[in-house]
């Protein structure tokens, strides 16, 4: 079985990941070992890595950072004709909150956002993501005015992906109540996936 080594200390955002994901696409089976240096990267490639369906084993080193093991085994093909009978079930709505309200007035803003997010509960495609960037990234921690309908959200099947540097920007990370911590290449890749994208 082939391993691959990277060492993606010290890094930033979201190198960890590009390099782990380009590792993964250079084999058909085998394993590929990361060494990062923080919780963030750590979190970032294990999140990625069970994503495109592989096995994932973390090693706290303590003071030197975190080990990773990905274990890829042959995936098996889906015809492009399956591919685009799944893709024609339901067109992939992408919501993007930039901001804790929406508009010039902060008091009405946080109206909108509380009437606008209950009214997803409503829809009926649940195949839907929501990105929360730069001040945005307030409405999914502790004590946020619209934490009980994102997670309602959530819940149904909407997808919660919230920007890492944000929160640590706003030293706000420990406080994420819903959703999953982010990084730029996968809310980039979100975004170009997306069929339709809605920014509030």
């Amino acid at each position: 079985m082939k391993t691959v080594k990277v060492n993606a200390k010290g890094l930033a955002c979201p190198q960890p990941v590009v390099l782990s994901r380009k590792a993964l696409a250079e084999i058909e089976s085998g394993e590929v070992v990361v060494y990062v240096d923080s919780e963030t990267a750590r979190d970032n490639v294990k999140r990625m890595a069970e994503h495109e369906g592989c096995m994932v084993k973390v090693d706290d080193q303590g003071s030197d950072g975190f080990v990773l093991q990905l274990t890829k085994v042959a995936s098996v093909q889906v015809s492009k004709e399956v591919a685009a009978d799944k893709k024609s079930v339901a067109e992939t709505f992408v919501y993007l909150f930039d901001s804790d309200f929406i508009g010039s007035n902060r008091e009405l803003g946080k109206v909108l956002v509380n009437g606008f997010l209950n009214a997803l509960t409503s829809l009926e495609n649940r195949k839907g993501k929501m990105i929360f960037i730069s001040n945005g990234v307030k409405l999914a921690i502790a004590d946020s005015y619209v934490l009980e309908t994102l997670t309602k959200l959530e819940d149904a099947g909407f997808e919660i992906l919230i920007c890492g540097t944000c929160l640590d920007f706003f030293k706000l990370r420990e406080r994420v109540q819903v959703g999953a911590i982010s990084n730029a290449l996968e809310i980039m890749e979100a975004l170009t996936g997306a069929d339709k994208i809605i920014k509030f």
